[in-house]
């Protein structure tokens, strides 16, 4: 489940000044360190977690579910896609709720294939793996925006 972006603020501000600012010793430093923290602080209470990722990766499952449960059907076992499928429908609207419905479902239709026939379970594995590979890139594209990550791995 993501981090709430409150939450994720909260937590910067916190290291901020609990870890960084006890080793800076310039007081202009210090003073663009509080900055800093205030504009956090500030950001935490208007930001709005965007729902757009969320949708998307629930949208993501769902046609993972929805093609390895169609592959299984055409494959004759219709109780194995019917229990991939079936929950579906019953997702709530919301999106944090939803994906975290969809997550569940996801993980169900791994165990569910776990004691699937091999060939069937072999067949559709890779259907819902295609999912996760893709929500990987999904995940880690935002980390490759900037120089940051650069600089904090040179230390």
């Amino acid at each position: 489940m993501p981090i709430p972006v409150e939450r994720l603020l909260a937590g910067v501000s916190q290291a901020l000044l609990e870890q960084v600012l006890p080793h800076v010793e310039s007081r202009a430093a210090r003073a663009q360190l509080y900055a800093a923290v205030e504009v956090l602080r500030n950001l935490e209470r208007r930001i709005e977690w965007t729902r757009e990722p969320l949708e998307v990766e629930a949208g993501s499952i769902e046609s993972a579910l929805r093609g390895a449960a169609g592959h299984l059907r055409g494959a004759g076992e219709a109780a194995l896609s019917a229990r991939l499928e079936g929950p579906i429908a019953g997702w709530p609207a919301d999106p944090v709720e939803r994906l975290a419905a969809a997550r569940a479902a996801l993980a169900d239709a791994f165990a569910a294939l776990a004691d699937a026939p091999p060939a069937a379970a072999e067949a559709v594995r890779p259907l819902l793996g295609g999912h996760l590979a893709a929500q990987a890139v999904r995940d880690l594209a935002p980390l490759s925006q900037g120089f940051a990550l650069e600089e904090i791995s040179r230390g």
